[in-house]
This record gives C-alpha cells, structure tokens and sequence, in this order.
C-alpha cells in the first residue's frame, strides 16, 4: 500500500506531502491540486507500461498532460521535478530534468529502497476518469489479460466484459456484503453488484450479453417490481446515471488486498441517496486491504465514509481526509489539510471551505 506521496515543483506544488492509508478522501475547491496527486501516480504508471521506466512519459495510457512548461510549477527556482513514494517495504524517489519542450522528461536521478515493488506497478490496477461509459448501443472488448487485470479502460468500457466474464467468481472481500456472511444469498461477483446497484438506484439489475465473433458487448437493464421483472431495455433507453456508475460497483466488489483503485467523481449522475450509498461501498472495499483513491466533491459520499466508520464496516484508522487549499497568508502555495474521522462518525474540525456550504447556505436562508 502507498503510505505517503511527495512531490516537489510539480504543476500547482512547489512542495506537497501527504499520507494515503487505504480509502482516501481528496476533495477540495477546483483547481487546488486534487487532481495533480492522482496524475502524479499515472504518470509514473505510464511511464512504466510504456517501456520507458527510467523517463516521465507525460502523454499515454492515463494522462496526456502536455510538454514539460505545462508540468512544472510555475515560481519553480530549481528547473527539476521531484516525486517519491513510500510504500509497506520500500520507498522510491525519481528527479527528472526539466525539458520545455519534450513531452518526457529525464530521469536524472532515483533512488530505490526496500524488497518490495512499489504498489503503482502492481498486476491489478483501476483507474476511472470523469468521462465514464455513457449508454450506447455496443461496446467494445479487449483482450483477457487486461480484463483479469482490472486494464479497463480510463471510462471503464471493458468492465461489462469482466462481469460477464468473472461475475460468477465469489467476492474474495467479505467487507462487502452488509448482510450477515451466515446469510444464504449468493456471493458472487455478479450478485453483489446487482445488490449495490439496487441501493444505489433501487429495483434495477444489470445484463450483459457478448458476442465473440463480434468482439463486442451489449448492455441492458431490468426493473423489478414486486414478485415480477420488467422486459431488459437497452441501456440508451434508461437512466445515464446507471451506466455511468455500473464501472464503479465493478471495480468496488471485485476489489481484493492489495489492488489500487482510483475514482474521480465518482457520484456524478448520482442522486445523493446513491451517493451515499456509494460512500459505503468505497469504505467497505478499502476495509480488507485495497487502496482506494477518490476524488469529490460530494458531501454525500463523504457522508457515507462517516457512517461506514461509525457502523464499523472500516475502522477510522483505515481513512484519510485530504482537503486541498490555497494559503493566500504563504504565497498563495497550494497546500493540503487533514481533518480526521471519530468513531461516531463526527470529524475533528472543519476547515473553512471543507464540505461547509450546505451550512452556509442554511445560515443565509434564516
């Protein structure tokens, strides 16, 4: 697992550290470096995937950032940029030579301690963009090896093939079920997100059918009501919502220790009932060992990491709260906060600008 992420003049930071633990929090007004941590981690994944370990590859697979003037911090005094990472068993630093107009920059120094390979090069890992799957009429496949390891697609396209291909798989996190494991109803992959769905938006179950010879795949859902189902509609007849949303179950329950799971927006077309509801599935998927990064700007999401915590489906300790602000009082450096969560659920102290304006609002109703 990553413990801790450095970076130094890297696009809005001249400096900025932060712990992880397993189910991070990162929110914050737009522009104030959320985003920039989670590009710091792709980009070193990309870099490797490329083939071109030893440089920062700025464009690929994750991320296409551009050339070097559009990565570096802007009131930069040295010309370099600096990431480390520590991790259960190592640490990695890499310094790269700043080049204005190359779209890598050279490793020009590293340092690698520790036995154990640092967790962004781990087999299993999830990235989904903002820019999920929307409802279409076919969707295309890959092939099994990135499907077994959770290569997706940054819109999360290739996570239909995964559930109708691994959907009869039990859930290996037994985190995920909110009924009692005693409880008879199904543990498979494909029952869980069915019933995560359902809480999310209720009533409403997933289908998938492939067609191999076409290397594509199609995508349905079905209503429930009462003792009875409805007809399966195609999924550009349905609610956006539900398909934009389907990646993120997916990727939720079927996570297991040790995998790394990074989310952006992940309530976007979600009513805020759903939201919740997704908070708690993010909590319970980091409960038993995966890495779950997450940036939003919901209050509701936030809200069901609380409860998670005070229902003790993860335990407080297991969650980081990152808020990202501009110090005016420094500079106008970009710097980030912890607030952290009780067992109650409460959080410690609020930071002006945390989550703060459904109070405000409130305040200027009376």
């Amino acid at each position: 697992m990553i413990q801790k992420v450095s970076l130094s003049n890297f696009k809005c930071f001249e400096k900025m550290e932060c712990e992880l633990k397993n189910v991070n929090i990162l929110t914050g007004l737009n522009g104030m470096g959320k985003s920039t941590v989670i590009q710091s981690l792709l980009l070193l994944r990309q870099s490797s995937e490329s083939g071109k370990a030893s440089n920062l590859k700025l464009n690929g697979e994750y991320v296409k950032l551009g050339i070097g003037r559009d990565v570096l911090y802007e009131k930069a005094v040295r010309e370099e940029i600096e990431f480390m990472l520590e991790y259960t068993g190592g640490k990695s630093r890499y310094v790269y030579e700043y080049d204005t107009k190359s779209d890598e920059q050279i490793l020009i120094d590293s340092d690698v301690k520790g036995t154990e390979k640092c967790p962004v090069y781990a087999e299993r890992f999830t990235y989904l963009s903002a820019f999920r799957i929307e409802p279409q009429k076919i969707y295309g496949m890959t092939n099994k090896a990135n499907i077994q390891r959770h290569a997706w697609g940054n819109n999360g396209e290739f996570s239909l093939q995964y559930l109708k291909e691994y959907g009869s798989d039990d859930v290996v996190n037994s985190h995920i079920f909110r009924n009692n494991m005693d409880d008879p109803a199904p543990k498979s992959i494909a029952n869980q997100v069915n019933e995560w769905l359902q809480m999310i938006s209720p009533d409403v179950r997933v289908n998938i059918e492939m067609d191999q010879l076409m290397n594509r795949s199609e995508l349905r859902f079905e209503f429930v009501e009462g003792e009875n189902t409805t007809n399966l509609y195609k999924c550009i007849n349905v609610g956006f919502g539900l398909t934009y949303v389907l990646p993120i179950i997916i990727a939720l329950v079927s996570a297991e220790c040790g995998d790394i799971v990074i989310l952006e927006n992940p309530e976007a077309h979600i009513h805020p009932k759903g939201q919740r509801m997704l908070g708690e599935l993010i909590a319970r998927a980091g409960a038993s060992g995966a890495q779950i990064i997450v940036e939003t700007h919901s209050d509701h999401i936030l809200n069901g990491v609380r409860l998670a915590v005070k229902h003790h489906c993860i335990a407080k300790e297991q969650v980081e709260l990152i808020y990202f602000y501009k110090d005016q009082e420094d500079g106008y450096r970009h710097k980030c906060e912890i607030p952290h969560i009780l067992d109650n659920g409460k959080i410690d102290h609020w930071p002006e600008g945390f989550f703060d304006e459904w109070e405000n609002a409130l305040l200027d109703l009376v």
